[in-house]
């Protein structure tokens, strides 16, 4: 499956579902079919700002088998002049668990690739406790958690899993730095879609959260278990970011990215 900010662009796909991305409201992820498998993967894809190409973002899925701890990624860079704004890379990283059939967000970070590091964050999640502790851009704070809430980077997931298992997202409650939001998706028409590794006939899905004038347009296909080929960004009419699917491995036919 949150929103962009122009500066740190390339990132947006791990945004997706926050605004961006992505069953009751505080229930979450709990499914109503049998369980896929979390998907495994890394997808490169390449980002467009307003019609030019801007850069590109990697997402991945790992595992820790010792543990027992997935890993969702985002690795984002930018080209030309925005690299000036951001000469590192932006890295989104979540790490989560599958308890009794549910997500659980355990720890989150956001490095947002500037040379000040000044939109930073780290979350870390107490679900005994009930709570969520954040460190962003220097300031500290603690919020009450609702059951079923996830981070940016386990709702891509669990917008694929659902999709897989149920046939629909969400809705989902995300934290993040501001708080406690709740994002809906609603399906509308399927469409083709060209991509460099082929064309899909996907199924579209509007992200939308109450309130906000951003929304997002997501194009997932189950041939690829249900990851997103296209995200588009929008605030209010304007198209303000579109990232295309370039390359993936691990999906396809079940196999495991190496």
């Amino acid at each position: 499956m949150p929103e962009l900010r122009a500066a740190s662009i390339a990132i947006t796909a791990a945004r997706v579902l926050r605004t961006a991305c992505l069953l009751p409201l505080a229930l979450g992820t709990v499914l109503e079919a049998a369980e896929p498998e979390i998907a495994r993967y890394i997808a490169l894809y390449e980002v467009e700002l307003r019609g030019r190409v801007a850069g590109t973002s990697q997402l991945s899925v790992s595992r820790d088998d010792e543990r027992g701890i997935y890993t969702f990624s985002s690795r984002a860079r930018a080209r030309g002049l925005l690299r000036l704004a951001r000469p590192r890379e932006a890295v989104e990283r979540s790490d989560f668990i599958v308890e009794n059939g549910q997500i659980r967000p355990l720890e989150f970070r956001y490095e947002d690739g500037s040379r000040k590091g000044e939109d930073n964050v780290r979350m870390a999640f107490d679900w005994d406790a009930g709570v969520v502790a954040v460190d962003h851009g220097g300031a500290s704070m603690q919020f009450d958690l609702d059951p079923g809430a996830l981070d940016r980077g386990s709702m891509q997931v669990a917008l694929m899993r659902d999709i897989e298992a149920n046939g629909r997202p969400g809705p989902y409650t995300l934290a993040d730095e501001d708080g406690l939001a709740a994002y809906e998706f609603v399906r509308q028409d399927d469409t083709e879609v060209a991509t460099p590794i082929g064309t899909f006939t996907a199924q579209r899905f509007l992200q939308r959260r109450d309130g906000s004038s951003r929304s997002t347009l997501v194009w997932v296909v189950p041939e690829l278990r249900y990851l997103p080929v296209v995200i588009e960004q929008f605030r209010g009419d304007e198209l303000r970011t579109r990232l295309l699917l370039q390359s993936v491995e691990g999906l396809e036919s079940g196999s495991r990215p190496p």
